[in-house]
Parts: C-alpha cells; sequence; structure tokens
C-alpha cells in the first residue's frame, strides 16, 4: 500500500505524524508526506520522502501573529486557514495517487484535504486526533477554554447545547469555504458540523493517546481506536549538542521552561521565568526558537534554540511550559513534575489533565507571575506525592505498545477501507 501523510502545524504537530509515517514505513508501506514548505526539513531529516506544499513566507507570517494563541481569536485565524490549506493541499493528494487503486491519506483533523480527497475521488482516508479536548466528548466534557473547568460539572444537557452552539460557531468559520470547495470538486449538497463529524474520516480515526490518558467515550466516533503517545523529537537527528551537555552537567537540575516552538512571543514568558529562578535561587535551561525574546538570563543558567525533549527533561527538577500534548507526554516520559501556562486550543484541558493526574499544576497567563510559578513550582518539586505521581506514569509511558502495534491499526484501517472500494 501506498500512505500519504498530510500534517498541519508547528513541530507539535508535525512530530507524531512523522513518528507514525516512518513505523507506517517500517512494515514494508510506501510512504510519503505533503508538508507545508516551512517545515518541510523536518520529515526529510527524518529519511520520509516529502512533497512540499505552500508558501513559506506566508506560513513563517502566521507564527509572527500573536493573535493565534489568543483564546478567542486563535481559532478565527488558523480556522480560516484550513480550507486555504486544504485546497493547496488537493492536487498533490490527486497526483499522489494517479494511477493507483491502493493509496491512503493519513491526515491531521484540520488536514481537510483527507476527507475531501475522499468524498471527490474515493481515495480512503484515516483521521489522525492528538488530543482529547477535541472530540468535545458531552461524556467526558474537557476544559475547552482557559478559565471554563465548571463546564464538565454542568448538567449534561447543558453541555450539549453549549456544544451545539460552538459547532455553530465553527461552522461559520469553516462550512462556506468547505462546501466552495466540494462544489469546485463536483460534489453535490452541503456539509455541516465540521468539527461534529465531517472531519472524521468513516475509514478510521486513530486518536494517538492512550486510554489511561483519556477512555474512549460512547459519543466519540464509533471507528475510533486509540493507541499511545508518540514521542518522536528529531532527537537522533538533533541530539544534545557539547554546549548543551556542559550546562546540564554543571551543576544542579535546572528548571526548564519553554514556551512552545511555533511561539514567537516568549517575552513576558521569559521574564517571569527569570524571576522565578531568582527567588527560587535554581538554575534555568530556557528554550525558543527566538533567543533574542529572552530579555535577562538569570545567573547560572542559559537558553538554547533547540532541546531534545526526550533525552533532557529526565535530567531536569521540573519543566514548565505551554501546554501541548507533546510536551506534556514528554514530561510523562522523563517522570518529571510539569507546570503549565496555558493560553488556547487544547491547551488547558491537557493542564486540567495533569493536574488530576497529580503530576503538575497550571497557572493562565494572567497569574504567571515569578511569585506564583515559585509557589506552584516549590509544591510540585517538594511534594512526595507528586514524585510518586511522576514515577506511575512513567513507568505506564515505558510500557506503552510500540511503534509496530500502532502502525498495524493503521494498516488494518487502509486494508478494510481499500476492500470496502474494491467491492
Amino acid at each position: 500500500m501506498k500512505f500519504v501523510f498530510l500534517p498541519l502545524g508547528s513541530a507539535g504537530d508535525l512530530h507524531p505524524m512523522i513518528w507514525l509515517a516512518r513505523a507506517v514505513a517500517a512494515r514494508g508501506h510506501e510512504v510519503v508526506m505533503i508538508a507545508q514548505a516551512k517545515v518541510a526539513d523536518m520529515p526529510r531529516a527524518a529519511g520520509l520522502q516529502v512533497v512540499e506544499v505552500g508558501d513559506p513566507v506566508a506560513q513563517e507570517k502566521l507564527l509572527h501573529n500573536p493573535d493565534i494563541w489568543h483564546p478567542k481569536k486563535g481559532f478565527k485565524v488558523l480556522g480560516g486557514l484550513f480550507p486555504v490549506w486544504a485546497r493547496e493541499m488537493l492536487p498533490l493528494v490527486k497526483a499522489e495517487a494517479a494511477g493507483r487503486s491502493d493509496v491512503v491519506t493519513v491526515a491531521a483533523g484540520i488536514a481537510l484535504a483527507g476527507v475531501l480527497a475522499r468524498e471527490a475521488w474515493k481515495i480512503p482516508s484515516i483521521t489522525v486526533q492528538l488530543q482529547p479536548s477535541v472530540f468535545m466528548s458531552v461524556e467526558s466534557t474537557p476544559v475547552m477554554a482557559a478559565g471554563l473547568e465548571w463546564l464538565p460539572r454542568m448538567p449534561k444537557f447543558a453541555r450539549r447545547a453549549l456544544f451545539a452552539v460552538a459547532h455553530k460557531q465553527v461552522d461559520k468559520t469553516l462550512a462556506g469555504n468547505v462546501n466552495a470547495i466540494r462544489r469546485e470538486l463536483g460534489l453535490q449538497g452541503q456539509v455541516r458540523g465540521i468539527f461534529r463529524e465531517y472531519w472524521y474520516s468513516p475509514d478510521g480515526v486513530l486518536a494517538l493517546f492512550p486510554e489511561w490518558f483519556s477512555p474512549k467515550q460512547t459519543d466519540w466516533p464509533a471507528q475510533t481506536e486509540q493507541a499511545r503517545f508518540p514521542l518522536y523529537d528529531e532527537s537522533n537527528e538533533r541530539p544534545i549538542d557539547a554546549a548543551l551537555e556542559a550546562f546540564l552537567a554543571d551543576g544542579e537540575r535546572p528548571v526548564l521552561f519553554t514556551p512552545g516552538s511555533a511561539n514567537l512571543h516568549g517575552e513576558k514568558f521569559f521574564e517571569a521565568a527569570a524571576g522565578a529562578c531568582e527567588l527560587l535561587k535554581c538554575r534555568g535551561l530556557f528554550v525558543t526558537r527566538k533567543p533574542d525574546v529572552v530579555k535577562k538570563l538569570p545567573a547560572r543558567s542559559a537558553v538554547f534554540a533547540y532541546v531534545p525533549f526526550s533525552r533532557v527533561f529526565s535530567r531536569c527538577a521540573a519543566v514548565v511550559h505551554h501546554g501541548g500534548v507533546g510536551s506534556c507526554a514528554q514530561g510523562l516520559a522523563g517522570g518529571v513534575p510539569q507546570l503549565l501556562m496555558p493560553m488556547s486550543h487544547d491547551q488547558p484541558d491537557n493542564a486540567a489533565r495533569l493536574k488530576r493526574m497529580g503530576v503538575g499544576d497550571y497557572l493562565y497567563p494572567k497569574h504567571f507571575t515569578p511569585a506564583r510559578i515559585t509557589g506552584k513550582l516549590k509544591t510540585l518539586m517538594q511534594d512526595r506525592a507528586v514524585g510518586e505521581a511522576c514515577a506511575r506514569y512513567r513507568a505506564l509511558m515505558a510500557a506503552q505498545m510500540s511503534p509496530d502495534a500502532t502502525a498495524a491499526i493503521v494498516e488494518k484501517m487502509a486494508s478494510q477501507a481499500l476492500a470496502k472500494r474494491a467491492v
């Protein structure tokens, strides 16, 4: 079979798809990844065949827009681009499938080219979701935005009504443009409920997180299968460099601070981090693509543009980050306490889950001050129960299903979909 992978997003979104693509390729299948030009070097360095898509200048410009992290503006900015990116990807998908009857796309949920190509050209597609919150379950309701911890405690009928409103808002942003693309492809009628049902391929939905993090709910798509957390972070392609190794070896374990791989607006985050390091009298390891946003570096601290989390988190006293699910998973694998500053998207729900698990805590941006950071970190680093919880989940991470077993799920979904197509 030939698998065409369709990732979208920053490193945190791309890394899991690279991991999965390599696992599928290891089972003897042909694999191609259609990746946005700005990040195409990542899958290429991982040994994958890559087809670049889009304008790298426009993709980089998006990262400089602070609204992508805004709890209300973020979806409007990004959601408005999902159909644009689908339109860019579709001709490349068609070209990869030309003359073949064994092609299957494996698409990130927001990579709508997967389900559109399935509708238009009968190319089977598997949807990949990375976080529990995207399922918007009424049965096990996520924290959908900062400050909405009360939402899961509401009566079920009220949650159902609120999600109905949310889906209507999503459709206001997406449905018109998605249906315009469908008309261009010769498809009849209109679709609604883009995030309620349309973006889930009937051929299969792969949830790349384990059941113990969030079990499958009865109101998730029936075709969903859960696997595990991928832990790919380019560590083989970009190992610990000499300067980082020297820093780690030169003193007590540092506290690592990072606002996320795609966050180019970390000035306030690192200002607060520096103040916390001074109050804690600890070493700080600051990680950001733009080191110039670190205006003040505490004593005995250092800043690096890239750090392989899978090799460094376990050598830290604690990690402080934005709450992306990939960083959360690396923290669990490293057995290290985590303090999150969730802003938007899936981050508030991930933060709430880590707190319930006993391995972390969180502060929203308006509360992310040196004094509050210090108080939270002292508790996390000194509480015996937190250490025991970190050790317990580190063991669960080590016992996750193998990459090959995860790839076998994809292979099974693809085989079944192709068999149905052939009938």
